[in-house]
């Protein structure tokens, strides 16, 4: 029996590396290897890649109804619901429209996707070309003149008039919004019966994210597989267009993270410092696991023990901000927007932008409970109001992907702690 418990644990151990940040390099590695010099070798593999992504896409609507319909009927079922639900209904809207804006500002001003070398431009035209989409790509100068969108284009997109179709066709947007109304709905059901029903959807997510972990150990295989088959048709070329997109991400992340901890620092009362070291942990394991929700219990000590903001609010709100809010992947989708309208030299006007800071937070909050690649699948619902393919340039963030997603989680997580930091009071 010791034995065989002995021989458990480096087997054990072994499994967890393939979680390992090092993994996700090494396999991002041979991946760009693969695609660069044995395309013949990156088109056998390819199938385990599509295979991949359409187990996480499988996961996306399940876990997505339930998180935000489980979240949202407990906080109107509280004591303090009012109280609540007021001040949510004011700092939630009002912090993505902010993080969105400095984010759409600060792309706009950096210029990640302009001037962009000849041969870049050429390279990307060719992957635009295969990706199959009716869009072709100048070398200098304007693209063709392309529908542009339009809100009432957005708002069509969101309204289901029929929630099974919108499920059984995957439309993300359509099932968000009904699981807000229905979850706000389910909430104020005063009745015992309902206790049972979010026991169901609490299961639900628990089942779907148990899939989604498993699926984590197979991650090395499945980005290695799909970075070398899209490489195979591109080159590593197209890849050196992301540098400045990168740079510029990064420092808006970072911008962004400034002033959550400064409203965090003055909502708390307390030093800079002590500040500082109260969000260490959090921050720590925002970067290190790239999961939000495992940041989450030390999101709530943090709050609730070191900075002592009520602790039965932030017990509420902060799983609510950091599951519903996802301010790092409608950062994260902002900065992605303009950049790929910045590529194909798209003027956008005031109704452009505000569709990119629109639609930015909307696909942000439909990525609730996913991860990683599964979270730039999401990129379609901004790209497809402005008339721009996703599948031509997935190929590229999906290779920056294993460094952006710490950064994109960290956004998630600190900011939905100043978010909370607004809503709590602090404890006399």
């Amino acid at each position: 029996m010791v034995t065989s418990l002995k021989a458990y644990i480096p087997r054990q151990a072994s499994i967890e590396w393939l979680r390992s940040p090092w993994a996700i390099v090494m396999s991002s590695g041979l991946g760009v290897y693969i695609g660069t010099t044995q395309p013949q070798v990156a088109m056998w593999i390819a199938p385990f890649g599509t295979l991949y992504l359409g187990l996480l896409k499988m996961c996306v609507l399940p876990i997505l109804l339930s998180a935000i319909t489980n979240s949202l009927g407990r906080l109107m079922q509280s004591h303090d619901a009012r109280q609540y639900v007021q001040r949510i209904a004011v700092v939630f809207p009002l912090s993505l429209l902010m993080v969105s804006a400095i984010a759409v500002a600060v792309a706009a001003l950096a210029g990640p996707g302009r001037d962009l070398t000849t041969e870049t431009l050429k390279t990307l035209g060719v992957l635009v070309n295969q990706s199959g989409v009716d869009l072709e790509m100048a070398l200098s100068g304007p693209i063709p003149e392309a529908a542009t969108g339009s809100v009432t284009t957005l708002v069509d997109s969101l309204v289901p008039d029929n929630i099974f179709a919108a499920l059984s066709e995957g439309q993300t947007l359509k099932v968000l919004l009904f699981a807000i109304i229905f979850g706000v709905s389910l909430g104020l059901v005063k009745a015992p019966s309902t206790a049972a029903l979010f026991d169901t959807l609490d299961s639900l997510y628990q089942a779907f994210n148990k899939v989604i972990h498993g699926l984590t150990y197979l991650l090395p295989f499945g980005l290695c597989s799909l970075l070398a088959y899209q490489l195979s048709r591109v080159g590593i070329e197209v890849l050196l267009s992301m540098v400045d997109f990168v740079v510029v991400a990064i420092a808006t992340f970072a911008l962004i993270y400034v002033i959550s901890t400064l409203i965090i620092w003055r909502r708390s009362g307390l030093g800079l410092w002590t500040t500082l070291l109260a969000l260490k942990d959090p921050t720590i394991l925002s970067l290190a696991t790239s999961s939000s929700l495992a940041c989450l219990p030390a999101a709530i000590t943090s709050l609730s023990e070191s900075l002592k903001f009520n602790p039965q609010t932030t017990n509420l709100v902060t799983p609510l901000a950091i599951t519903l809010c996802r301010f790092g992947s409608v950062v994260y989708f902002a900065l992605a927007t303009l950049f790929v309208v910045q590529l194909y030299q798209r003027d956008l006007g005031l109704a452009g932008l505000g569709i990119v800071i629109l639609g930015s937070i909307l696909a942000g909050m439909a990525t609730s409970g996913v991860t990683g690649i599964l979270t730039l699948t999401m990129l379609g619902l901004v790209l497809d109001p402005l008339k721009l393919p996703l599948e031509a340039v997935l190929v590229l963030f999906i290779a920056i992907d294993p460094l952006m997603d710490p950064f994109r989680t960290l956004g998630i997580v600190h900011t939905g702690m100043a978010a909370t930091a607004l809503v709590a009071n602090r404890e006399r």
